[in-house]
This record gives C-alpha cells, structure tokens and sequence, in this order.
C-alpha cells in the first residue's frame, strides 16, 4: 500500500486531509487513483494511519483518515554523518539510510573532503530532501529524516556533544569494537555514528574526534570506500541495538 507524508496545514478537518502538488500528480497520473481506494498517511509527528480516497480533482485528492497504523521508527536514533560525497554517492547513502533507518543526516567536510561545498549546494540539498522522503514512504517510515546543511570538522565534533554517544568509524582502529560501545545502549538514546570522506580521516582528526569524547571502533580489516562504510555502519548499529533481529 503507498504511502503519504502530510503536514498539519493540508488538514481540511480533524479526519481528512487533502494532498497536492506532487503528490496528488502521483496518485492521479502514475498510480491512476480513484475514489475508494486506500493508502497509508503520516503526519509531521509519526502519526500513521489508513486512509481511503474520497475526492479526486485536478490538482488535489481529498482523503478520509481511518485506522492508525503500528510505529515503525527504530527505538535508537542513529543519526549519520557522513562526509560530502561526489556525484550520486551521497544520494545513494541518503537513499539507502532512510530505507535502513537513519533517524537524520549531517553531511560535513573535512581535511580529505573530496569536493568543497558548490554554490547551488541548497539546490542539491533540496533534491536530497526529495530522495529522503521518497525512499521514507517507500520503506513504509513514520518519520521523514531531516538532513543537517553541511557542517565543518569543528562544528560536527560541538554537535557531537549533545548525543547519548558518539561514534567514529575507522579504517585504522585496531581495537574498539561497536559491540562493546553500543552494549546496553537504552531505548531513546541518541547516537552519532561517523563515516569519513572519500579520503578517509586523518590521524590528527582521529586524534581530535577522541578528545572531544568520540569512541572509534572498526569495521573490520577491509577497507570499505566511503559509500559503503556508511551504510555498514548504520545497518551494524541498529542490528547491535536489536533493530534488525540482533540482541
């Protein structure tokens, strides 16, 4: 069944909701909706519930809310930071974290960044909106992941400040184990996971990250490029936090 993301202005009354703009077009045109049929609606807060067509128009579909719908936000927010990426590698990460779930983004640069923040870099954060809330609906999210605007080095580590943990990822660790940082971690808690650049980290950036009270731990012996890294480390942290069938 698809899925919608509304928000509380597009309430026409306490129990209909009427979509528009793209999202209507897609109803109308690609799925060739009608009247009676039903979908899946979320609000800004999680809020999901069932819903059924009751008006279809040129540019808009009214819907009657119904039933709501089981949460499935992971207990643990994990929210990524990756660096900037070139090309679709940052749209395949953003793309493939929200259908694992990532609970939110935070792109940075740092001394190995490949690219440097472009001019249209809010174009391209917009359109990193778009692939986030479609790959949301897709995976059936309660929530759509907010994504940060690119941060430095320095102003990531102050943020990683205000999280429950704070983990760097890194090709050279030879000793911390994500098992043993993510052990007991509780319900609600949220945790920064780091990935680094195509360039990977520099030992003094390491060395700064831990004094700043990051946990570096391994992936393993193998070296991932940065795309992959990302992903491997969300997907192993909500598997240690037992979000996909681990303990």
């Amino acid at each position: 069944m698809n899925r919608f993301f509304y928000t509380q202005s597009q309430l026409l009354d306490e129990h209909t909701v009427e979509l528009s703009g793209e999202d209507a077009h897609h109803l109308l045109r690609v799925l060739r909706a009608s009247a009676g049929e039903s979908l899946e609606l979320c609000n800004e807060t999680g809020q999901c519930r069932r819903a059924e067509i009751i008006i279809t128009e040129k540019n808009g579909v009214s819907c009657r809310l119904g039933d709501f719908l089981p949460d499935s936000e992971a207990s643990v927010q994990f929210i990524l930071a990756f660096g900037l990426l070139k090309g679709e590698k940052a749209e395949v990460v953003l793309q493939k974290a929200t259908e694992l779930g990532a609970a939110g983004f935070i792109p940075f640069i740092s001394s190995r960044t490949v690219i440097r923040p472009e001019k249209d870099m809010e174009n391209r954060r917009q359109r990193w909106q778009k692939i986030i809330r479609s790959a949301a609906a897709q995976s059936r999210r309660n929530l759509i992941p907010p994504i940060a605007p690119p941060a430095s080095w320095e102003q990531l580590l102050k943020l990683a400040k205000s999280f429950d943990k704070a983990l760097l990822f890194w090709e050279a660790e030879g000793e911390g184990q994500l098992c043993a940082v993510l052990r007991n971690i509780q319900p609600k808690s949220r945790v920064l996971l780091v990935t680094g650049p195509e360039g990977g980290f520099s030992d003094e950036e390491v060395l700064v990250a831990k004094s700043h009270g990051l946990a570096s731990v391994t992936l393993g012996p193998r070296i991932l490029r940065a795309e992959t890294a990302a992903l491997v480390a969300l997907a192993v942290s909500l598997y240690q936090a037992g979000e996909m069938g681990g303990s």
